[in-house]
């Protein structure tokens, strides 16, 4: 078939083009202006609509995600441990258990931990588990306790985070890695019913014009990583999302050797690996240079999740083995580190051609480090929506002066970094692709506030913002195939109602996913 538009995206001119696409089977075999479309072809006239490559999400925790759209999970709201711990109540009962997820430490206040005796006032008999909105913590009542069989004695040992205690006595609160163990035993029931989730948050994925996401790592120390690639595996045929995953990188590598040899199609593949080189601003987790706003304690600036060597050591041991990191950095001198590790890698274990190695967030920045992002294979991962999570408490998080300088993304484009778009889901709940262009265009939320704008000199043009969430997070997953409207390539693409690129901040938020194509075949329609 023959789709013709008055406004194409070239990717690498980052501008639009009058033209025609042709597609045979499942690549993209001859593009060119409309003076030389070929006859005899079916055509697809979409006007002063906008032809776009298929957004990417580069960075999901797909099996999260999935329960929380078939309603396993149960998003909630609120700016108290009152809030939440009252709408424990009206949540359904599955599995024998109540899970919700959505609350954030600093919303509380500083050093301050929900309990589960909020939860136990409302609910004492059924086993509860709240994770927090950034997926770093659990909140467990004390029938969730018991259910696991939780005692202070028998806790996880050789791994980050902790059981958050008072006078000796379980709080029911869990931080980092310690938290995500147990979320895994919580969570492991609904692998059976997983399947049937994943499809469907597949199709809801294709109405907002997305067909890959990168599936990655939610811990880099628990037994289970959350990331399971036997059920892409399972649903392949009918899969309408491409799926790049990257599970935990260990110091024993056997068992990533025999996932790469068995994950390898083109809907259903392992990119790399991922580790966490420190946690989150609002739990004191992320890795600072210089102390906390607030510290919880004399000189704190966090701390690595892992030592400092040892994670140098499974960066230089991935890339041997050719294979991208992906590393969770937030804190800036977890930023430093990183940076610097990565270049050395480069230079001893190069990647082959095309793969590319990530960070992923970047939020607390050093200008001073701006001048290291320009390596050759690496790709900075950002997500947009973050900007807006607990914004008016970044100051007293990390102080004034660096809240200023957080979330540089026209910097890091600036002094030459490669830039790619996700959204981190569920960490933000229901964020598309548009509104992740809108928030790095806007840097403010979607009613306007606040005025003034975040960070306002880190504004990105619309095209860039584009650029980062089909080419750029292309590159992120070390993917040549897709990402572009190129000859050759997958017929992966997406037709907007109009042309963002000669649109306003606020008619972003009003545009429409009216189609989106996979590998030849249309997955969504309106």
């Amino acid at each position: 078939m023959i789709l013709i538009s008055q406004a194409i995206f070239d990717t690498q001119m980052k501008t639009t083009f009058a033209g025609y696409l042709q597609i045979k089977d499942d690549k993209i075999v001859a593009i060119g202006p409309l003076s030389a479309l070929p006859a005899d072809e079916e055509v697809i006239d979409y006007g002063e609509q906008m032809i776009i490559p298929s957004f990417i999400d580069c960075h999901v925790h797909f099996f999260l995600s999935a329960l929380l759209e078939s309603g396993k999970i149960t998003h909630l709201q609120g700016d108290s441990e009152e809030m939440f711990a009252q709408q424990v109540v009206d949540l359904p009962t599955i599995h024998g258990w109540k899970i919700g997820i959505g609350w954030f430490g600093s919303d509380f206040g500083q050093m301050v931990y929900p309990t589960k005796a909020s939860l136990d006032r409302y609910c004492r008999e059924t086993p509860v588990l709240l994770i927090a909105g950034d997926a770093h913590s659990i909140w467990l009542n004390s029938s969730a306790l018991e259910a696991l069989g939780i005692t202070p004695d028998n806790l996880p040992q050789g791994m980050s985070g902790e059981a958050i205690m008072e006078d000796g006595q379980l709080t029911g609160c869990f931080l980092e890695a310690v938290a995500i163990h147990y979320l895994a035993h919580i969570l492991n029931v609904y692998q059976d019913e997983a399947p049937e989730a994943y499809i469907h948050y597949m199709h809801r994925l294709n109405a907002l014009g997305i067909t890959t996401v990168g599936d990655v790592a939610l811990t880099g120390e628990s037994w289970d990583d959350l990331v399971y690639p036997n059920i892409y595996q399972e649903v392949e045929d009918a899969a309408t999302v491409r799926a790049v995953f990257y599970p935990a990188m260990r110091s024993d590598i056997t068992a990533l050797h025999e996932i790469e040899k068995t994950y390898h199609s083109e809907k259903v593949q392992m990119g790399g690996v991922k580790q966490f080189f420190d946690g989150v601003t609002s739990t004191h987790t992320a890795f600072l240079k210089e102390s906390y706003e607030t510290p919880y304690y004399e000189g704190d600036i966090g701390a690595p999740l892992i030592p400092i060597e040892q994670m140098r050591t499974l960066i230089l041991s991935a890339n041997q083995q050719g294979w991208p990191m992906r590393i969770h950095t937030i804190g800036d001198q977890a930023i430093h580190q990183a940076l610097g590790y990565f270049k050395e890698s480069q230079q001893r274990y190069p990647l082959p051609p095309g793969k590319f190695n990530t960070l992923e967030h970047l939020e607390v920045m050093d200008p001073k480090d701006l001048s290291a992002i320009n390596q050759e294979q690496l790709v900075l991962s950002v997500q947009p929506s973050h900007l807006l999570v607990g914004y008016d408490t970044l100051d007293e998080e990390v102080g004034i002066e660096r809240a200023k300088g957080m979330f540089p993304f026209r910097s890091f484009i600036d002094y030459g970094g490669k830039l790619a778009f996700g959204t981190d889901t569920p960490v933000v709940v229901g964020v598309t692709p548009l509104e992740s262009i809108y928030y790095a265009v806007a840097r403010r939320e979607k009613s306007g506030v606040p005025v003034e704008r975040l960070m306002p000199t880190e504004v990105l043009p619309i095209a860039e913002a584009l650029y980062a969430h089909t080419k750029g997070a292309a590159q992120a997953l070390s993917r040549q195939d897709i990402g572009e409207l190129r000859v050759g390539l997958k017929a992966d693409l997406c037709v907007l109602s109009q042309n963002i690129l000669e649109c306003s901040e606020e008619e972003i938020l009003k545009t429409q996913v009216r189609a989106t194509m996979m590998d030849g075949e249309f997955v969504y329609r309106k």
